[in-house]
């Protein structure tokens, strides 16, 4: 039951992060009701073809990563894009959580001690600490994250009680401009948002080889970041519309970067409790995902790296300093990338949650399935699905 739980709170900790902060910003063109039922409609989405990745490592004697499933059951073209989509996506996310995590305390400092400092050195710093927890040993990570996610659920649920005081339901953004383009502008950020699927193999191994186990954690996994998601970005999108139209209008125009909406929170209500509760619950789940996404993509290069470095210690070393580095790049020197990088990692996980998990489904030709939940018709939506996503993002947002 420990491990259960501990899997649980791994997956739901990969995922709360980045999108508990992007998703107002980017959802308050739509309103509140469009917002919520795509959420919805992606999370159902993300959820089901996560079944997929779990049946194809059930069918091996231990977890492997999406590029060695590929090889597996298909070969090395299979095995090469799941590997460079699984990094790609992983160095988006970690420099996303990076650059966030930076704004939002470069912010707090500037706020609380009236010190102005440099954005490239709190992600200097950042990246710094996230080297070190990675060379720490597996149980402690996922204890750390436990903690973590821990605080930031009481925090979060203290959070929520403050700010329902100030939700007037009669004056709601409801419905803001729900346009075919507005919809399609943010699809990609929402999935982004359900990206924990870089760490299937991890779970895989730890928890063994029982289905029922796996599509259990998988479930309350995700359910817990739709939950969070909902409640944030109702309330927090309420409390704007009503109290501070002007800056609500500026997050509906895209003009609006992270730090700002987090001091924005802070200081809408005027109460100092409330400002550091704020603060604490976004920096923790900043946390949480940048734990969750560094571990998967660490453990995935100790890997690669095993054959070539034969010393335990250096090659954990080399792999944490090669997963944050270039993450710390794109964070430092990519203007406004918390949007813009997100983005591109939805297109990316497109790949790696639905196309190649699936294609693999069909070349492994499973008549059999460990979990019976999974029918190919089914499958063959999701996929088009996939495709429609990948679509909006190439054409729409970039177009």
């Amino acid at each position: 039951m420990r491990k259960q739980i501990t899997s649980i709170l791994l997956v739901a900790g990969t995922c709360i992060g980045g999108g508990t902060i992007a998703l107002p910003m980017v959802l308050a063109k739509l309103g509140i009701i469009p917002s919520l039922a795509i959420m919805v409609l992606v999370w159902l989405l993300t959820y089901y073809t996560s079944l997929v990745s779990v049946e194809l490592n059930l069918h091996l004697d231990r977890g492997l990563s999406l590029g060695a499933l590929g090889k597996v059951f298909s070969g090395n073209t299979a095995a090469a894009i799941g590997e460079i989509s699984v990094k790609l996506l992983s160095y988006a996310l970690l420099s996303v959580y990076i650059y966030g995590g930076a704004s939002i305390i470069q912010k707090l400092i500037e706020v609380y001690f009236q010190c102005s400092i440099s954005n490239i050195i709190v992600e200097t710093c950042l990246a710094a600490i996230t080297v070190l927890v990675l060379l720490f040993p597996m149980k402690t990570i996922s204890t750390l994250n436990n903690i973590a996610f821990i605080i930031f659920a009481f925090i979060f649920l203290a959070l929520i009680g403050v700010i329902s005081t100030f939700v007037d339901l009669s004056n709601m953004p409801w419905i803001v401009n729900p346009s075919a383009n507005n919809a399609a502008s943010v699809i990609t950020v929402i999935f982004c948002s359900f990206g924990y699927q870089v760490i299937f193999h991890t779970l895989r191994d730890y928890c063994e080889k029982d289905a029922k186990i796996q599509r259990r954690i998988f479930f309350f996994g995700s359910l817990i970041p739709i939950v969070v998601y909902m409640f944030w970005t109702s309330s927090s999108l309420s409390v704007v519309f009503r109290l501070n139209p002007d800056f609500f209008m500026q997050m509906v125009a895209g003009k609006i970067d992270v730090g700002d909406l987090v001091n924005e929170l802070a200081s809408i209500s005027g109460l100092q409790n409330f400002k550091i509760l704020i603060w604490w619950v976004t920096i923790f789940a900043i946390c949480t995902s940048i734990i969750g996404v560094g571990l998967g993509l660490s453990e995935s290069l100790q890997l690669s790296l095993k054959n070539h470095v034969t010393a335990n210690c250096f090659r954990k070393l080399l792999a944490a300093l090669i997963t944050v580095a270039p993450a710390y790049v794109v964070a430092a020197i990519v203007p406004n990338a918390f949007i813009r990088v997100l983005g591109f990692a939805g297109a990316i996980l497109v790949i790696i949650a639905i196309l190649l998990p699936i294609y693999l489904f069909f070349k492994a030709k499973i008549d059999r399935p460990y979990i019976h939940e999974l029918k190919k018709w089914a499958l063959i939506i999701c996929a088009l699905a996939g495709i429609g996503i990948m679509i909006t993002e190439l054409f729409v947002n970039n177009g």
